[in-house]
């Protein structure tokens, strides 16, 4: 009994590990090997490997583009509208929003727990959308000069930034509770209406 109690406890040791070790290793072809053949649900399966084809991950921690995977895909069932996949990879699960904002790619998970239960309920992403501006003029403060946090996830936590910073950390907040959004060509934020979509977007 002893030593098949010591095999349990080695065998729930190791399972324990390979979800931990692997998901703060930096991103590379054989950690995203791993995570592909152990860490990613098959429901998920397609939308990781859309994210694991984008150039921007090297140097990141494997952990970021698994939490975006399983937070987004999370995220999608609970709200009421509902998204073509093309739409929803590009706008939604993409962490991407442009060169300056990006950052370390980490911000999905503190916005979506700050933003997701303010919108829960909203019938319509531009009611959401709606709520997620407002909450974030109540929190980010917009000044003029440099030095200024530019990254999103820099921006959500100092709390302050530039009419830039705004918009982006405004993508940031719609995408983080499945609102399709993007920064446009004159770095306005734009979403998507529901049936009315904005030029440009597909559908």
């Amino acid at each position: 009994m002893r030593w098949f109690a010591a095999i349990l406890a080695a065998a729930a040791l190791a399972q324990t590990a390979l979800h931990l070790v692997p998901a703060r290793l930096p991103i590379s072809e054989r950690t995203l090997g791993i995570a592909r053949k152990h860490l990613v649900a098959p429901k998920e399966r397609s939308d990781f490997a859309f994210l694991a084809a984008k150039p921007f991950w090297p140097g990141k921690r494997l952990k970021i583009v698994l939490e975006h995977v399983e937070l987004a895909n999370y995220n999608r069932e609970l709200i009421n509208w509902k998204l073509d996949e093309q739409m929803y990879q590009q706008f939604v699960l993409s962490p991407e929003i442009d060169s300056i904002a990006d950052g370390d790619l980490n911000w999905r998970r503190p916005l979506w727990e700050n933003f997701y239960p303010r919108i829960r309920k909203e019938q319509s992403p531009e009611a959401a959308a709606e709520i997620v501006v407002r909450f974030l003029r109540e929190r980010v403060t917009i000044v003029a000069g440099s030095g200024l946090p530019a990254a999103v996830a820099e921006i959500w936590q100092r709390q302050i930034t530039n009419e830039r910073g705004f918009e982006a950390v405004y993508v940031a907040a719609l995408r983080a509770v499945g609102v399709p959004a993007r920064l446009g060509p004159g770095g306005r934020a734009e979403f998507w209406l529901g049936s009315a979509a904005l030029p440009g977007w597909p559908g």
